[in-house]
C-alpha cells in the first residue's frame, strides 16, 4: 500500500464502503505488512532509492482476452474488479507481477469477471507520463499489456525512468500496438485531459493509496476490499460472484 497525499484522508467519508463478507475477510494490503508478504519482499518494495530488478518476459498471457479501453475481459461480466494504480507504486508492481496473473487466468479468461484500470498518478511526473501512454494504449485496446510491461521495468521513483526510448522498446514488443500512433495519441490534448480527470476523480472519491481495489457487482455501488494475497482475492471475488 503506497500512501497518497495526506489530504486524501480528509475525503474518506466519500469512499465506497467495505462490504460485510460472509467470510469476514477484511485484511490490509501494505504498509502494516501482512504475513503473506515477507519482510524481505516488503523492504525491497519500499526501497525508493533502488530500482527493482527488471523482469524481461511478460508474467501473464493476455492474448485473446477482450479489451476495450481500460476494461479487460468480457463486457457484461457479473463482477468487475476496479484497480486504482500508479505505475511508480511498488505495491502495484508487486500485485501485478505476483497476483494479477492468477486472477486473469482463473477469473478473467473464463469470463467470470472483468477488470477496470483507473490511473491515480499522484507520486510524480513519471506517474503522469506513464498514465498518458497507458490511456493512449487504451485507444488501441492494449492498455493492460503496456501497464504490465512498465511494472516489469519500474525505475527509481521520479528519476525520469519513463523515457520515450523505454516506451518505444516495450511498445514494440506488444502485438497489435501501433507505436507511432501511441506517441501521437499520448501527446494529444484529449489524453492530457483524461489523465487530469482520472487524478481528479480518484481524489474526489477519497482514494487514499495505491493500489486500491474495489468490487462492483452488476450496477451496484462499488465497495472497497482490503486483501493481501491471491487467496484473499479469490475469497473476495468468489463472495461477490456467489452473493
Amino acid at each position: 500500500m503506497y500512501p497518497a497525499r495526506w489530504a486524501h484522508f480528509a475525503a474518506m467519508a466519500m469512499r465506497p464502503t467495505v462490504r460485510g463478507w460472509r467470510r469476514n475477510l477484511v485484511l490490509a494490503f501494505g504498509v502494516g505488512v501482512v504475513a503473506a508478504i515477507t519482510l524481505t519482499a516488503v523492504a525491497q518494495l519500499l526501497n525508493k532509492k533502488k530500482a527493482p530488478d527488471v523482469v524481461q518476459n511478460p508474467v501473464v498471457n493476455l492474448s485473446s482476452i477482450p479489451q476495450q479501453g481500460a476494461i479487460l475481459g468480457e463486457r457484461g461480466a457479473k463482477v468487475t474488479l476496479i484497480e486504482y494504480a500508479d505505475q511508480q507504486c511498488p505495491g502495484c508492481r508487486f500485485y501485478t507481477l505476483n497476483i494479477f496473473p492468477a486472477l486473469v487466468n482463473e477469473y478473467v479468461r473464463p469470463g467470470k469477471i472483468d477488470m477496470r484500470y483507473h490511473g491515480f498518478p499522484f507520486i510524480g511526473s513519471d506517474s503522469r507520463t506513464a498514465l498518458r501512454f497507458l490511456l493512449a494504449a487504451g485507444l488501441q485496446n492494449r492498455l493492460w499489456q503496456l501497464q504490465e510491461a512498465l511494472y516489469r521495468h519500474q525505475g527509481v521513483e521520479n528519476s525520469g525512468w519513463i523515457t520515450d526510448d523505454l516506451i518505444r522498446r516495450l511498445a514494440a514488443q506488444i502485438s497489435g500496438l501501433d507505436v507511432n500512433r501511441l506517441f501521437t495519441d499520448a501527446a494529444s490534448a484529449a489524453i492530457s485531459r483524461s489523465a487530469d480527470e482520472q487524478l481528479a476523480s480518484a481524489e474526489a472519491a477519497g482514494i487514499p493509496e495505491t493500489p486500491t481495489f474495489l468490487i462492483q457487482v452488476g450496477k451496484a455501488k462499488p465497495y472497497s476490499i482490503r486483501v493481501s494475497d491471491v487467496t484473499q482475492f479469490r475469497a473476495a471475488l468468489d463472495d461477490a460472484l456467489n452473493g
